[in-house]
């Protein structure tokens, strides 16, 4: 009986040593690697501890809370949103077709810019000049003239000269039905939706025509280029004396009138473009920038009454009513623990922990939201064993805001070590040994 016992316990404890040394030393990832650990595929970036949080940012428009305090305009369509994060704030027929006009010069500028550098020449054809009907703006450029793709840029989009955008055209794409098809293949590519041009500068045509929103996605990938947001604000440009004209007397203001002090002045405004045919009516496409909030706004078919040109008056209502009833706002702080959770095989006194996010977040949200009206999603690791690293990766978490939702990791406040298991098997097989002892020398009484 005696022998029996001890066999037991010799074979239970060489048995359950090597395992806990196996798990020890070994690849602590492949223990995840039957889908058991929920949350392998975040704890591991590229087979180590990921040390940095990820967040995302998306927008639900289903969740958002309609204004009530959103202007009336008198313009056909109309599009303001966050170029950062899309969040939409007005929209007007936003999706129907419109005919843009001039703002078709936001993305002749684009394809210019994602095709030449600005210090290329290029010259100006006999075919450029004589395109542009009567009645047209333009820059006076003459045959022969030759300039550079910084200064075209200038005269396209702060004057607005349709013949400076023919000769763009010509340089990038061999022809104007060339460079058109290169409008549009590029509108594809951004995600618009019924953008078809067939000219470079807006010069009306019943085939000519794109959306409020296109505008909106098209403005916004401009303004990634640096050189593009610096001409926008450009108040005035004197184009340089050349060999074919040798006068420096050219000189154009920027058509932007939220730009220059008066009644529709906007000192915020950061461009854009404005545009007019009799067919497409008063048309604007405006950016601005305060209180670390960027917006696009996108009006069409804007009329002029009286003294009261709708494109500029709508822009800067849509621009103050944004400004007036939306602000960001701090949702969450890396300071402060979101959770505690207990971790498993953790040593004496670090039994707990506490769960943080590693970056402060800031949501645009209409001014007085409740933090009851910010919904907060946990996803944790349903168990958490030791050793755990500072700012190892637990789980996750979602914060729903007025339609914005923001993810992003969880992380450990602290490291927390393991229990030495080869002392705690030890302290168990004695133990053990000591139960095993205490029943032989029971049974053994009660034998004699």
């Amino acid at each position: 009986m005696k022998k029996k016992l001890l066999i037991c316990l010799l074979t239970f404890c060489f048995v359950f040593l090597p395992l806990t040394a196996v798990a020890e030393s070994g690849d602590v990832k492949a223990l995840f690697a039957n889908g058991s650990y929920p949350y392998a595929d975040l704890l591991y970036e590229n087979g180590t501890i990921a040390d940095t949080a990820r967040l995302t940012v998306d927008y639900v428009k289903d969740e958002q809370v309609p204004s009530q305090n959103a202007p009336e305009i008198g313009c056909k369509a109309a599009f303001v949103a966050d170029p950062v994060s899309g969040k939409v704030f007005y929209e007007k027929n936003a999706h129907d077709k419109m005919f843009p006009a001039s703002t078709t010069k936001i993305l002749t500028a684009l394809v210019v810019l994602e095709n030449c550098t600005l210090d290329e020449t290029a010259t100006v054809s006999n075919r450029a000049v004589s395109l542009v009907p009567d009645g047209y703006v333009r820059a006076n450029l003459q045959p022969g003239e030759q300039l550079s793709v910084y200064t075209l840029l200038q005269a396209l989009l702060i004057p607005s000269a349709n013949d400076a955008a023919y000769v763009l055209a010509e340089h990038v794409g061999g022809s104007v039905g060339a460079f058109a098809a290169l409008c549009n293949e590029r509108a594809q590519e951004l995600g618009c939706e019924s953008v078809h041009f067939v000219n470079p500068n807006g010069i009306h045509d019943a085939d000519h025509y794109c959306s409020a929103y296109d505008l909106f996605l098209i403005a916004r990938a401009c303004q990634k280029h640096d050189v593009f947001n610096e001409i926008v604000t450009t108040k005035s440009i004197t184009l340089p004396a050349t060999d074919r004209y040798p006068n420096k007397d050219r000189t154009f203001k920027n058509t932007n009138a939220l730009l220059s002090e008066g009644s529709y002045y906007v000192p915020y405004c950061t461009g854009i473009k404005t545009g007019y045919t009799e067919e497409a009516g008063e048309c604007l496409v405006a950016s601005s920038a305060k209180d670390d909030l960027n917006l696009i706004s996108v009006v069409l078919g804007g009329r002029i009454i009286g003294n009261t040109n709708e494109r500029f008056s709508d822009t800067k209502k849509l621009l103050e009513f944004v400004y007036d009833n939306y602000a960001f706002r701090q949702i969450a702080d890396k300071t402060k623990p979101l959770s505690e959770v207990n971790v498993i095989h953790a040593v004496k006194g670090q039994e707990t922990l506490d769960v943080l996010i590693r970056t402060d977040i800031y949501a645009v949200a209409p001014n007085g939201t409740a933090p009851d009206n910010i919904r907060t999603q946990l996803d944790l690791s349903e168990e958490i064993k030791a050793p755990v690293k500072q700012n190892q990766v637990l789980g996750t978490v979602t914060y729903h805001a007025d339609g914005m939702v923001y993810s992003t990791n969880l992380v450990a406040a602290h490291d927390v070590r393991k229990k030495p298991f080869w002392l705690y098997n030890l302290l168990v097989a004695m133990e053990i040994l000591l139960v095993v002892f205490a029943v032989v020398r029971i049974v053994k009484k009660r034998q004699q």
